[in-house]
C-alpha cells in the first residue's frame, strides 16, 4: 500500500476520533455547563440550523430547523439532549 494512503487513513482516523471525543465529551459526561455557543456548535454539528435558544429553569430550549422541518430540542446544562420534538 502506498505510504500516502496509509498516512491519509491514519490522519482521518485521528480526526474522526477527535471529533467523536469532542462531541461525546461535550455532553453530560464531563459535567461542565455549556454556553449557548457550545449548544449551537453541538446541534449544528448534527445538521440543525438554530433559530433561537432560551435557558429556562436549567434547560436549554432550542428552536431549530433540519431538512425543512422545525424542531424543539431540549438539552440540560451540560449539552445532553433530553428531548427532540418535531413542531
Amino acid at each position: 500500500m502506498d505510504n500516502n494512503i496509509i498516512i491519509g487513513i491514519a490522519a482521518g482516523a485521528v480526526a474522526l476520533g477527535g471529533l467523536a471525543w469532542w462531541f461525546f465529551g461535550s455532553s453530560s459526561e464531563d459535567g461542565t455547563p455549556k454556553s449557548k455557543e457550545d449548544i449551537t456548535r453541538i446541534l449544528e454539528s448534527q445538521g440543525y440550523k438554530i433559530k433561537e435558544i432560551e435557558l429556562d429553569d436549567g434547560v436549554y430550549e432550542v428552536d431549530a430547523y433540519q431538512n425543512g422541518k422545525k424542531f424543539e430540542i431540549k438539552l440540560d446544562l451540560t449539552g445532553k439532549i433530553l428531548k427532540i420534538e418535531e413542531d
